[in-house]
């Protein structure tokens, strides 16, 4: 019986969790969070490399990867907020969205700005 390998990664709860972040801070000011008009999304489809070792050992999970998206687009600060379980595919999950690339989010004038998203990868073996 042959395994055939599921990916699925998207970028979720964008729309709740995406908070610009402020270029300075006035003290004076009240903390107000800026309305975006876009959130942030890949630039194309997240395809990240079921890492062969754990092909081999059968091991399957979802990855929750929390990041910043730049105004530039690249991805900052990527942590994992939750594991699969397998410490092979929580690492390929984070090595892969170091260096993905996103439309970042734009704010009220059409300008970019970082957010913070979390992306969820399942890895899945089906027969």
């Amino acid at each position: 019986m042959k395994k055939q390998l599921v990916l699925a990664a998207a970028l979720i709860g964008a729309a709740a969790l995406a908070q610009t972040q402020p270029a300075a801070v006035d003290r004076n000011a009240a903390a107000a969070a800026p309305v975006l008009s876009a959130h942030a999304r890949p630039e194309a489809p997240l395809t990240p490399d079921y890492p062969p070792a754990a092909l081999r050992l059968e091991q399957q999970g979802e990855v929750r990867v929390k990041l910043r998206v730049l105004a530039s687009g690249a991805a900052a600060d990527v942590q994992l907020r939750t594991s699969s379980g397998y410490h092979l595919l929580d690492e390929a999950a984070l090595r892969y969205l170091r260096s993905a690339r996103f439309v970042p989010a734009q704010d009220g004038n059409g300008q970019p700005v970082d957010s913070l998203v979390v992306v969820p990868i399942r890895f899945v073996l089906q027969d």
